[in-house]
């Protein structure tokens, strides 16, 4: 699990395309600033908030949207 930086985040730094994708949804829906950063996978970013709620953003290849889960899954629930 990789924390982004601010200036990961406003220079669209991450890993995979997918990755991007997801960070894409999260700037246009979310305050991003608010809130804490992580890459946990190819396919997911762990979002956590000021109250230390977090929840995991990722991004489904069969749909081509990402998808919101209050705790972490493995891709092959989402994959089906």
């Amino acid at each position: 699990m990789k924390q982004l930086t601010k200036e990961n985040i406003l220079k669209n730094q991450v890993d995979t395309i997918e990755q991007f994708k997801v960070l894409d949804y999260l700037k246009k829906q979310l305050s991003i600033d608010e809130f804490v950063v992580y890459l946990i996978d190819r396919f997911t970013m762990k979002v956590v908030d000021k109250n230390n709620e977090q929840g995991y953003f990722k991004y489904n290849t069969k749909t081509k949207s990402v998808d919101f889960y209050e705790k972490n899954i493995k891709n092959k629930e989402i994959e089906r």
